[in-house]
């Protein structure tokens, strides 16, 4: 055998590395709903806006309607 054939009924590797894939992707997951369970555990306060940044909108003008020509 060479070093490069590999040992076993493919079905079984293939089925091993998808069990593996599906594993690891779990792992992955759970691990991004436990950080995102954390953060919302204590929200944070929503920063305030600077008055010095703050623009003043103008209402649009029912007479203009924009077209996306």
């Amino acid at each position: 055998m060479t070093a490069t054939q590999q040992q076993g009924n493919p079905f079984s590797r293939f089925t091993k590395t998808v069990i593996s894939a599906v594993r690891h992707l779990n792992g992955e997951l759970t691990g991004a709903g436990e950080a995102m369970a954390r953060t919302n555990r204590f929200p944070q306060p929503r920063p305030q806006a600077d008055p010095a940044q703050v623009k003043d909108v103008q209402p649009v003008s029912t007479s203009k309607v924009l077209t996306g020509v």
